[in-house]
């Protein structure tokens, strides 16, 4: 199957808005407004995701099971937290050692499940899904800080598969042009 793409500017808004959401997160720190610092967290992961899978097609193309409306894949702008984590994960872009429904487990835990816990407490914007998961406690500074650093272990993992394929197309010219004489 083949990835419909973003285009150029989808792109670039993309990009923006992992600032934006980032940056929004911040606020809501420092307006102690945890909950909602939390899901501009989950949705500062979401573009970051957008933009790496728009990066990598071929990559993606590969994975069974990608997201699908009436057999055909879905353009990536309608795929959701969830599918986008899957595909992360599939591809060991995320790391990930436990599976959905497991007990957590500190020390097994890798930066794709993590990841994924944060999609679920994006979800706590959900009434439903907070009182069944996550009433009566509260979200914390602390909580919330701890969500920061998750998205900057993500971030710096998709960022990483980006700079190694920079560096793997840089080499590839560069033989290129070896054997060319230049």
């Amino acid at each position: 199957m083949t990835l419909v793409e973003l285009t150029e500017e989808q792109y670039s808004q993309t990009l923006r808005l992992f600032r934006a959401y980032r940056r929004e997160a911040k606020r809501c720190a420092e307006s102690k407004a945890y909950l909602a610092g939390c899901v501009m967290l989950g949705a500062a992961l979401e573009t970051l995701l957008l933009t790496t899978a728009n990066c990598f097609p071929e990559e993606v193309s590969s994975v069974h099971h990608l997201p699908t409306s009436k057999g055909k894949p879905k353009p990536l702008l309608q795929w959701s937290l969830a599918d986008l984590l899957r595909v992360a994960k599939q591809l060991r872009w995320l790391p990930s050692e436990l599976s959905l429904g497991d007990n957590w487990d500190r020390r097994r835990a890798k930066v794709g499940d993590y990841a994924e816990v944060l999609r679920m407490v994006r979800n706590l914007i959900h009434p439903g899904y907070y009182v069944e998961h996550h009433s009566p406690s509260r979200v914390t500074r602390k909580y919330l800080e701890h969500w920061f650093d998750v998205l900057q272990a993500a971030a710096t993992f998709l960022g990483r598969k980006c700079e190694d394929a920079v560096r793997e197309q840089l080499y590839r010219q560069h033989l290129g042009s070896s054997a060319i004489g230049w």
